[in-house]
């Protein structure tokens, strides 16, 4: 779904990018600057609860204007088919949509390893990619259960230099809503962690978001901390879960337009620091379609 406020760019890179991990089927679509601007870094866009569909290439495409390579991957693959990746306009179609994209959810955050082992194959699919500059680690953007997969990567020891999680979870597998949507609790299949102390984390919640209580916060500043990670942990005022989801999403779209500007703001801060020869273009508007001072 295009932003109506982005200017035609034909010489944009597009790209489908597709393999078959462990019996599973996936499906990614990469954004790129002009070709002729030569090579890029990649940041890797990392979907919610729903999977990957509109919104999140829409993320990817707001980054290849801005300057980098976004790469919006698939963490469900067959798991959850594309064609069922939207939140449902029927009311009565809701508690089966939740079910099923909290079942592939949870087929992923309960096994480290197997969460671990799918994101570094998509880091090493876009770093592939002609379009981008593998000589420099890139970065990883989630949204919500997307937050969780970026500091999973960290926790993996991905080659990342920077990640930003928005309105995300803080760990893996934990869900203090009641009973997941009815999916049965699975015992996690837990994997020894290798820190990528290299890599710099910027934790974009909300502070009304009741999934991140303060016993969380503590144990992964505590965790990190021990860790030698380096973290910068923003928490917005008045703000709510999912607040940078656009209310084209339906359900859980609850866009708010000065939370989701000022994160927006400081990912650009950060990949300014972790990419300092990389220009970026000033774009008015990101994917959410949020006005970004420019």
């Amino acid at each position: 779904m295009p932003i109506s406020e982005w200017p035609p760019a034909p010489d944009l890179q597009r790209a489908d990018i597709s393999f078959n991990f462990r019996d599973n089927d996936y499906l990614g679509h990469l954004v790129a600057p002009p070709e002729s601007v030569g090579p890029r870094p990649l940041v890797l866009v990392i979907h919610n609860f729903q999977g990957l569909k509109f919104f999140d290439v829409d993320v990817a495409e707001y980054l290849a204007r801005v300057g980098y390579v976004g790469l919006a991957i698939d963490l469900y693959g067959n798991t959850l088919p594309p064609a069922q990746r939207l939140f449902p306009t029927d009311e009565s179609k809701v508690k089966s949509f939740m079910t099923a994209t909290f079942e592939a959810m949870v087929d992923l955050d309960h096994d480290y390893e197997k969460f671990r082992a799918l994101l570094q194959e998509w880091l090493d699919q876009g770093l592939a990619h002609p379009s981008v500059d593998s000589s420099i680690p890139g970065a990883a953007i989630g949204y919500c259960f997307g937050g969780v997969a970026v500091i999973e990567a960290v926790r993996g020891g991905l080659n990342l230099g920077g990640v930003v999680s928005f309105h995300g979870l803080l760990q893996t597998g934990e869900d203090p809503s009641p009973a997941r949507m009815g999916v049965e609790r699975l015992p996690i299949k837990d994997c020894e962690n290798n820190y990528n102390a290299n890599t710099t984390i910027f934790i974009e919640n909300g502070a009304e978001d009741h999934l991140v209580p303060s016993e969380s916060r503590r144990r992964f500043f505590d965790e990190m901390d021990n860790a030698g990670v380096d973290w910068c942990f923003n928490d917005h005022a008045k703000t709510p879960h999912g607040f940078a989801l656009p209310p084209t999403l339906g359900g859980p779209g609850k866009l708010h337009k000065s939370t989701d500007r000022r994160s927006t703001m400081h990912m650009l801060s950060l990949f300014r620091e972790i990419f300092p020869n990389v220009p970026q273009n000033p774009v008015t508007h990101n994917g959410a379609g949020t006005s970004i001072p420019v």
